[in-house]
């Protein structure tokens, strides 16, 4: 027997699917960020990650794969991500499916349901991988306390794109939308072509372990295309993948799946400013997990 709502979401627990997948105009550290330092901390300390009071992605579809759609997306030993840009899901069962999208907002913890789209239930099998598609713009809010002052977040107009800010009068804090373009730059291209990050990838030896890898893309038809560096800008999804050290199986005893995102010390990342601003927020990664039941 098959449960009605076979995918259901709940905020507030979750192990690393597309952990990193998110980007801001400075390359983020996985670290959290420090209670209160110093007024000087971000003069010698990267970019750290807080917890937001918003978090809004729009999701399309999530499914399970029993090969990597982004395998020809590749990581050297030294980090660095090659990619020729191909998603290929002829072995993906998708388990959610929203051609409208549907918008969470994953801060506060509260029990969200993905809605109006359809929930089905993958095939019998051991999965390796778990996929979700979502939009590249993001809706965030996030403030930060430094040397006793704290900074609150707002949307500026930088160069034609938007950028969050910071403002030390708390009637201006405000959610902004960050629209992902590169995964160095954030929201704008590197002016080299050739230096263009069109996909991300980060590997997790500690806690729930596997490997994250992540694709700029375009939609048409319902067709997922890779964003080359020469179309930076062009994007408007993100194609995420999660291989787990351990499968997902489902059985014929399975009742249904439930995934499970977090934002806490994550969803948004603060680093220093460029005057007039103290510090300046960027988007941050959210990680999600699958269970079944």
């Amino acid at each position: 027997m098959i449960s009605k709502n076979f995918l259901k979401t709940l905020s507030g627990l979750g192990f690393c699917f597309i952990a990193s997948l998110l980007s801001s105009t400075n390359k983020v550290s996985a670290n959290a960020c420090p209670t209160n330092p110093s007024s000087s901390y971000f003069n010698s300390n990267p970019s750290c990650y807080i917890t937001p009071d918003a978090y809004k992605i729009t999701v399309y579809e999530m499914g399970l794969c029993t090969s990597d759609p982004l395998g020809t997306t590749t990581v050297a030993e030294n980090g660095d991500v090659t990619t020729d840009y191909a998603i290929n899901e002829s072995s993906c069962s998708a388990t959610f499916i929203n051609e409208n999208g549907v918008t969470l907002d994953l801060a506060g913890g509260a029990a969200q349901t993905l809605t109006g789209g359809t929930n089905l239930r993958p095939p019998t099998g051991s999965y390796g991988h778990a996929y979700i598609k979502i939009k590249n713009v993001f809706g965030l809010k996030g403030s930060y306390t430094l040397g006793g002052t704290t900074y609150y977040s707002k949307g500026v107009l930088q160069s034609g794109v938007e950028n969050g800010v910071s403002d030390t009068d708390e009637s201006n804090y405000e959610e902004w939308e960050e629209k992902l373009v590169d995964f160095d730059k954030g929201s704008s291209c590197e002016p080299v072509e050739s230096n263009r990050l069109m996909a991300a990838s980060e590997t997790f030896s500690t806690g729930v372990t596997g490997t994250m890898k992540a694709l700029l893309a375009s939609e048409s038809g319902g067709t997922y295309t890779g964003t080359t560096q020469a179309n930076c800008g062009d994007s408007t999804r993100i194609f995420g993948v999660f291989s787990p050290t351990n499968d997902v199986v489902i059985s014929e005893q399975t009742q249904g799946l439930e995934v499970s995102f977090t934002i806490t010390d994550r969803g948004v990342s603060v680093f220093g400013g460029n005057n007039p601003y103290v510090v300046e927020f960027g988007s941050g990664p959210f990680t999600p997990r699958f269970q079944t039941f």
